[in-house]
């Protein structure tokens, strides 16, 4: 899978919500605050079934109502567009979840 350049980069983060471009350059991130735990288990349940259908996964930090998500195609050394589409599925799936929060 072709790394994506850092005028594709730019241009997909303009559509997405809250992620940024990581120091390396290597990845994009997005942290989200849940109103409390279990909320936010329940939201990285949701991300975590999504991820296997797309069949490409993130890296994913719990700190109690606290969730980051780091998406890069480790097998590619850099951001694909296989990252750029489960993110914005992420973006889809937090919406949902905050909506029924």
């Amino acid at each position: 899978m072709a790394q994506l350049t850092q005028d594709q980069i730019t241009e997909g983060l303009a559509r997405l919500d809250g992620w940024e471009q990581e120091r390396e350059g290597s990845a994009i991130r997005r942290t989200v605050e849940m109103p409390d735990f279990m909320s936010g288990i329940h939201l990285v349940t949701s991300i975590a079934h999504a991820a296997e259908e797309a069949g490409h996964h993130p890296d994913i930090d719990i700190r109690y109502n606290r969730i980051t998500f780091h998406q890069t195609t480790h097998s590619s050394g850099g951001l694909t567009e296989a990252d750029m589409e489960l993110a914005a599925r992420i973006d889809e799936l937090v919406s949902d979840a905050l909506a029924r929060s």
